[in-house]
């Protein structure tokens, strides 16, 4: 079931928790996009309980494969697409809910040092990135939601541009199959992705491409507009349509879909949707009461604060998927 969170804490973040007497060690496993954001909260956590953030930055469906494939110990987990959590998480028994908390939209980051830098823009990217001396970047899908909605758009820019260069790009120097089915568009890497490294590079987590971007390496690669804005990298902001941040579009986004090796070596099909981050307390939280706390940080006017500064949209209406626990009060 999908709630609505009635916010109310506000009593719980100063008066529950006292200080530990020994350091309390919070570990957080969470998508590359969220590093700045979470070591903020870091900050905000010593101060207030003394509490110790390690955080633990990877592709999102790594974040996600670490406890559920390989039992390790997280106090939180937070995803770039919420969905991994029910999709990956809820059956295994390592959570039972999951809080949608923010959202963002992919963009196109470039340097001074990119071909043709001087005159791409919102018209004319696509023409830009299939010229051939243009190299193009993106994470791994298998690994990283980005990666995964990196093909998500350039399935919608077929659909809205009525072309299948985007495609044939990514079956020439990617070895990504696609089938066309009742208008869908199905790309499937479920058996891997094998880069050409001279058109498209590929890298395990986003955040891994800016360096290749700033170098001169790659000249573009699909990026989450908050990385772009706290890396001080220009940009390209793609129309709507494709940028997967309306989610009032959602049902024309569903018109692709993603093929991808999930946990447990099981294929998923994930169709593509507005952009939707999430993050759960695992069940095997060594410090639940203070994973508590942070989430309840995370939802406060400080925690939003904070996501805007990094350059994501924290929802004014959060809500939770599967069973809310009773520390998050909700109404049905």
């Amino acid at each position: 079931m999908i709630f609505t969170l009635a916010v109310l804490f506000g009593l719980t973040l100063t008066a529950l928790v006292s200080q530990p007497k020994v350091e309390v060690k919070l570990k957080v496993f969470h998508a590359g996009s969220l590093t700045g954001f979470v070591e903020e909260l870091g900050v905000l956590m010593k101060q207030k309980f003394g509490v110790k953030i390690l955080n633990e930055p990877s592709g999102s469906v790594d974040a996600v494969r670490k406890v559920v494939d390989l039992n390790k110990e997280a106090d939180l987990v937070m995803v770039a697409d919420y969905r991994l959590i029910p999709n990956m998480m809820f059956p295994t028994g390592k959570a039972s809910w999951c809080l949608v908390f923010a959202s963002n939209e992919v963009v196109i980051v470039f340097s001074d040092k990119s071909r043709y830098a001087d005159r791409i823009g919102r018209e004319n990217w696509l023409k830009v990135l299939m010229k051939p001396d243009v190299r193009v970047g993106f994470s791994d899908p298998n690994r990283d939601p980005c990666g995964y909605r990196s093909l998500m758009v350039l399935g919608l820019t077929s659909l809205t541009y009525n072309t299948t260069e985007p495609l044939t790009m990514l079956k020439t120097h990617a070895n990504v199959d696609y089938k066309l089915e009742n208008g869908k568009i199905v790309l499937d890497v479920s058996d891997g992705i094998n880069p050409d490294s001279k058109k498209i590079f590929v890298r395990a987590k986003s955040v891994d491409l800016l360096s290749l971007v700033e170098s001169g390496v790659i000249d573009y690669a699909f990026e989450y507009k908050n990385v772009a804005v706290s890396h001080n990298l220009s940009c390209v902001e793609l129309p709507e349509e494709v940028n997967l941040a309306n989610p009032n579009l959602d049902k024309w986004y569903s018109n692709v879909a993603v093929k991808i090796l999930g946990a447990g070596n099981q294929v998923q099909v994930l169709s593509a949707s507005s952009i939707a981050y999430g993050l759960t307390v695992p069940t095997n939280s060594p410090n639940p009461e203070y994973a508590e706390e942070l989430v309840e940080l995370i939802l406060s006017k400080e925690g939003k604060s904070l996501l805007a500064s990094n350059g994501f949209k924290p929802l004014e209406n959060p809500f939770v998927v599967g069973k809310p626990p009773i520390w998050l009060q909700i109404q049905s």
